[in-house]
């Protein structure tokens, strides 16, 4: 189980029976609308620099995985010869292939340099409708193609793309459990904590620039903010007993938190200004879990009130809570970003597995997205609601970070990585 559920585990048992009604698709799932693109070759800006043909190489390969993952985009890849010169005939050749838009880019490198042009054109007015220059340092310059990606996905679709997102996890390869980013595909896989210790529960601030997690690495549960720019730490919370990251507010002033200090633990918001905590729940069982709204007005949360864990909304305005679920576990609810769903891992029975289920905000719709295979927890949302990211052992007894559409489809591995990985958190 995560980190929070092996805490939840001791205190919490009992049977509920499942009782919900269950309904079949989601919204948020794959485009139902694909461009047809063709995706020319990446031209070197110097034919004669072997460097800049294969920077374009790697270029276009990531900038075609970004495209085909993000469902918006149908590929015509057959090039027309490069002995064909003229322009009309060219185009000529991408309409013939099925081709409305053409996508052609040059780059160019240097020793610690990387640039690319792109052009997006309108094969039936030849008008570009996007045009692009970007600079990267080369040790980066895979992420020019997730930039490239995002702005022709933001041109096509009015809606940002999650190709230059990172995915932030828990992974003990190194016999502790620190703290990992990778690209949102997979790649560039980089630890964020060395303090060899337990780090878990990784959030990101709504600015996409630093992480709040819990870390044993002073003895106790504490709760810190680790800025990924300037490398710094900063503690949140020490206070006695759990101070477990849950998620922060829109505005990302505050902090939801599951705080015990010494007693049975309930949820908290936590100042980033100041440090100071404010009780959101005082309950005699275990209130756990937060996380927050797209608007800021609710909390998601679980709680044991009812005699087992259960998914819960608190109105913050006026502390009144809803129940949304009655299954037999629940665990780690997100809120995703339409405001329509609460994702969160669970069982219906006590003999499941863990799977990951989708509620809606009346509790009237629930839809389970995994069935059994392997433990399946720790969901958490794209940017743009599109797709979940979580925790599984369906590929043998390994736990493993992967990554599905939001209606439980296509899952697939975020990255191999050695050891086990925990607590996936999608980056905005």
């Amino acid at each position: 189980m995560s980190g929070l559920s092996g805490v939840l585990a001791l205190a919490l048992a009992g049977p509920c029976a499942y009782a919900a009604d269950v309904f079949i698709g989601v919204e948020g799932g794959p485009s139902k609308r694909a461009w047809v693109v063709g995706l020319d070759a990446f031209l070197p800006a110097d034919p004669k620099n072997q460097e800049s043909a294969e920077a374009g190489r790697l270029l276009r390969d990531t900038l075609r995985s970004d495209l085909l993952f993000s469902r918006y985009v149908d590929l015509v890849e057959t090039i027309p010869p490069a002995n064909i010169a003229d322009a009309k005939e060219r185009d000529r050749r991408w309409k013939t292939g099925g081709a409305a838009l053409v996508l052609q880019a040059k780059a160019s490198r240097t020793a610690d340099q990387v640039v690319l042009e792109a052009v997006l054109r309108d094969l039936a007015s030849g008008q570009a409708i996007l045009s692009r220059y970007y600079r990267q340092s080369a040790e980066h310059q895979r992420s020019l193609a997730h930039r490239l990606a995002d702005d022709v996905i933001k041109q096509l679709t009015g809606r940002m793309g999650i190709a230059h997102t990172r995915i932030a996890f828990s992974n003990d390869q190194t016999g502790s459990k620190e703290l990992y980013l990778a690209d949102y595909d997979g790649s560039g896989v980089k630890p964020v904590t060395r303090n060899r210790s337990i780090n878990l529960l990784p959030r990101w601030h709504p600015d996409g620039r630093s992480l709040a997690f819990t870390s044993y690495k002073d003895g106790n549960p504490d709760l810190f903010l680790f800025d990924l720019n300037r490398g710094s730490l900063r503690t949140l919370s020490d206070r006695q007993g759990l101070n477990l990251a849950g998620g922060f507010s829109p505005d990302g002033n505050s902090l939801a938190a599951t705080l015990s200090r010494g007693k049975n633990p309930n949820i908290f918001l936590i100042s980033l200004k100041n440090g100071a905590a404010k009780e959101q729940t005082s309950h005699w069982g275990v209130d756990s879990s937060p996380t927050f709204s797209p608007d800021g007005n609710f909390l998601s949360f679980v709680s044991d009130r009812s005699g087992n864990p259960q998914v819960y909304t608190l109105e913050l305005a006026t502390g009144r809570t809803k129940r949304l679920t009655n299954l037999n576990w629940c665990d780690t609810p997100a809120w995703s970003p339409s405001g329509e769903w609460i994702v969160f891992a669970g069982r219906a029975n006590v003999k499941d597995r863990i799977d990951i289920f989708l509620v809606d905000i009346t509790g009237t719709r629930l839809v389970q997205l995994t069935h059994g295979e392997g433990s399946n927890e720790s969901p958490s949302w794209s940017p743009d609601g599109r797709f979940l990211t979580y925790s599984s052992t369906r590929d043998g007894g390994r736990r493993r970070i992967f990554v599905m559409d939001a209606d439980g489809s296509a899952p697939h591995i975020l990255a191999d990585v050695p050891g086990n990985s925990f607590n996936p958190s999608w980056g905005p």
